[in-house]
């Protein structure tokens, strides 16, 4: 991992995700600025602060959106927990964010379908 990030460089990497956040803000569904942010938060001063919190923020609105924005956020949860051992947790998960998920499941190809049940299981 890299080192410390102070002053202007911190400042930077800040105002670089605050864009990233902005863009999402303003469309939610957007998989592509959700993409951008979660990218953002994996090299954020040349460290990877990625969360279950952070993920939460960044897929919810896809996953609320459309059958992409579910795979997109299973599919993030699963490099979280690849690399850092983080899986989904419940406290995490509203009622409405679930119930897209578990709607979702018919239209999922097997693999999505598999890691969208095992992002439901781990939150059960």
């Amino acid at each position: 991992m890299g080192g410390r990030v102070s002053g202007e460089g911190y400042q930077f990497h800040q105002t670089k995700l605050a864009n990233f956040k902005k863009k999402l803000d303003a469309n939610p569904a957007s998989i592509e600025a959700a993409n951008r942010y979660w990218d953002a938060l994996g090299s954020f001063g040349g460290q990877d602060v990625r969360s279950g919190g952070y993920l939460i923020e960044a897929y919810r609105g896809c996953a609320l959106a459309s059958h992409a924005g579910v795979v997109a956020l299973a599919r993030a949860y699963q490099e979280l927990f690849e690399k850092s051992g983080e899986g989904p947790r419940a406290d995490l998960f509203d009622e409405e964010l679930i119930l897209a998920l578990q709607a979702r499941l018919p239209e999922l190809s097997h693999g999505d379908r598999a890691t969208v049940q095992w992002v439901l299981a781990s939150i059960e």
